[in-house]
């Protein structure tokens, strides 16, 4: 089982704690946000800052009505590194923000927690530095970067020493073990899941003792040593029994019932994993993103009623497993990706301020010099003459030469932004409906399906080569336009018969699901625009229309004339969306996938493409949606005189 529990999580406000021992009498009589960032723009040191700072933090743990967005956080962040005594606050609020942005915005925490660390570095403060190291442990670990997790957990180690606590030490080992066995060096993996578990006797602590003791029998059912996972699994069973940690019971009724279906005891398998979703139904449990073992347990209900011949039952659990497993990878790869972009990102500035820091010096020791030479050959005018000369035109060749890397750092950024786009799509978009192949391949292949029953398998293949070609062909288009920088050749353009054309490359998908497309646009409606382009654009828009329209549903195209500009409008009565889906639908590295109303796959890339085509035309898109009432895009294009 992957347990990375840390149920000691105040350490992030050790150094808040300690001011506010120190600051009791100090009272803010207003709770919203505002009041205290006036106050914390106000401080004039760091004393007073860390009074206000302090107080703010106790009174959100205390559970006063107190929130923060995203834009408070950073701009708290913003007011610390513009103080003089900065570098005395940062730390903290570094690691304050970190925790905040821990849940949902990972990336950002990376970066907070890295900072954190490093400012603690150059304090000596050594406790402090290790457990900022731990955050980006798990963080690292949690996006399967374990090269990175290993080496921060090390860290972690070597900085704390004796002044961690045991259950700080516990999950550095338990991390160490987790990473041997996703190697299978299980020998290594055993060693340290032991280390862990003694420290744990020694403290008595139970939960860990429970833990450990379910991952040490992980081991042996990797390696088909069924009877001895079962006492492992039976001791955590035993432990977990006397906490409240149902994460780790639903866990081991899991994983006991993989066992027995391992042992072909299948009417035992399936007592345990109905054990294990009676509690997730009891106790209406929702999972998050890293923990969610329904996959897990879907399969092995897929493979016990396979196992016991009914096959219909077993395609339905492994429908269940496929669907969930699919939304944990796609999630899990987008942050790894996002996190070690983080890191990279984090690495470079530091090198470049270090580099600027010496050029800064180099350029100094030239002014001396300058200076010096001046002094001594003032008197002498020719020579001076000479040296201006030269100066000056040392001047036009670095001004040229400046000009030259402006002009080839701007390129690399655009380089750089392109590359980040295409592993974004190739990681994260294309590798899913790729591994879903896969697997339902290798389901074929392990006859765990009658041939009967294959054919209800050709509809989901079929459905997931659609989802690979859309992706590539979305990935073609802005990459080719992205590398190549085609210029747009404007030129007067019938929307009509652009939505015609359009319509009749999608002629099957409309007739498959049965939706009928109004093209109510004028034929005097001329727009300026680069024709293939705006092909694109509609085909896009209106493929994206049939993908959330209900079968039988209608979609309507229409336009109508502005002052120097014609609105087209891309109307469904499908699906309609959320405001918070809404609010990241054109964001760059924020796109997302959404199920269509026949449950069709796609990127999210097509939107983003759509935007920047929009934008190269001269125009601009918005969209008005309500979940369940349809959406209306709406782009703007150049009027054609």
């Amino acid at each position: 089982m992957f347990r990375i529990s840390i149920p000691y999580r105040d350490w992030i406000y050790s150094y808040t704690t300690v001011l506010l021992l120190a600051l009791s009498s100090f009272q803010v009589s207003a709770q919203d946000v505002s009041h205290y960032i006036s106050k914390l723009k106000e401080s004039s040191t760091s004393q007073q800052f860390d009074q206000i700072f302090g107080t703010m933090v106790k009174d959100f743990k205390s559970g006063k009505p107190i929130s923060f967005q995203d834009e408070d956080v950073m701009r708290i962040v913003t007011i610390a590194r513009s103080k003089p005594y900065a570098d005395a606050i940062l730390p903290g609020v570094y690691g304050w923000a970190a925790t905040l942005f821990g849940d949902g915005r990972v990336d950002e925490a990376l970066l907070f927690f890295m900072e954190s660390a490093d400012l603690y570095g150059k304090q000596n403060k050594k406790h402090a530095q290790a457990l900022a190291s731990f955050e980006i442990a798990l963080i690292h670990h949690k996006a399967e970067n374990y090269e990175e997790a290993e080496t921060f957990y090390l860290q972690t180690l070597a900085l704390g020493g004796d002044s961690l606590s045991h259950r700080m030490k516990i999950n550095c080992y338990n991390g160490f073990a987790l990473i041997e066995r996703h190697k299978e060096n299980f020998s290594k993996a055993t060693i340290e899941f032991r280390k862990a578990y003694r420290i744990a006797q020694v403290y008595r602590d139970t939960v860990w003792m429970g833990i450990l003791a379910g991952n040490i029998g992980s081991i042996h059912m990797k390696t088909a040593n069924y009877d001895s996972s079962l006492y492992y699994y039976s001791r955590n069973l035993k432990f977990v029994k006397n906490t409240l940690e149902f994460e780790n019971e639903i866990e081991t009724y899991a994983h006991l019932g993989k066992i027995y279906w391992s042992k072909s005891d299948y009417e035992l398998a399936k007592l345990y994993l109905d054990s294990a979703t009676q509690i997730v139904e009891d106790r209406q449990i929702r999972f998050n993103d890293f923990f969610n073992p329904m996959d897990y347990i879907n399969e092995t209900y897929a493979l016990i009623y396979s196992s016991l011949g009914d096959h219909k039952k077993a395609f339905d659990y492994y429908t269940k497993f496929h669907e969930i497993a699919q939304q944990k990878q796609l999630k899990l790869n987008g942050r790894s990706l996002k996190q070690l972009q983080s890191t990279y990102t984090f690495e470079r500035k530091q090198h470049e301020v270090e580099l600027l820091t010496k050029i800064n010096e180099a350029n100094v020791l030239v002014i001396q010099q300058q200076r010096y030479i001046a002094i001594a050959f003032g008197i002498i005018i020719v020579l001076m003459t000479i040296w201006a000369v030269n100066a000056y035109n040392t001047g036009l060749q670095r001004k040229k030469l400046n000009s030259k890397l402006s002009e080839s750092n701007a390129e690399l950024e655009r380089l750089n932004r392109v590359k980040a786009r295409l592993f974004s799509v190739l990681s994260h978009d294309l590798r899913s409906p790729i591994a879903t192949l896969k697997s339902m391949v290798i389901f074929l292949a392990d006859g765990k399906v009658k041939h009967d029953d294959v054919r209800a398998l050709y509809s989901g293949l079929r459905q997931q080569l659609e989802v690979s070609d859309n992706i590539l062909e979305s990935l073609l288009q802005w990459a080719k336009a992205e590398l190549s920088q085609t210029k747009v050749e404007m030129q007067r353009l019938v929307m009509a018969n652009l939505v015609n054309n359009v319509a009749l490359q999608l002629k099957s998908v409309l007739d498959d699901k049965g939706i009928q497309l109004r093209n109510d646009l004028n034929f005097d409606l001329i727009a300026l625009g680069d024709k293939i382009q705006l092909e694109i654009i509609l085909r896009n828009l209106m493929a994206n229309a049939v993908k959330f329209t209900p079968i039988g549903g209608v979609i309507r195209i229409a336009g109508k004339v502005n002052a120097d500009s014609l609105e087209i409008y891309v109307e469904d009565n499908g699906l309609g969306m959320r405001e918070d889906e809404l609010r990241n639908l054109f964001e760059p590295g924020k796109h997302f996938s959404k199920v269509g109303t026949n449950k069709e796959m796609g990127s999210g890339l097509g939107l983003i493409i759509t935007k920047e085509m929009i934008s190269k035309n001269g125009g601009n898109i918005w969209v008005n949606s309500k979940e369940h009432e349809g959406t209306i895009f709406t782009f703007t294009l150049p009027l054609a005189s």
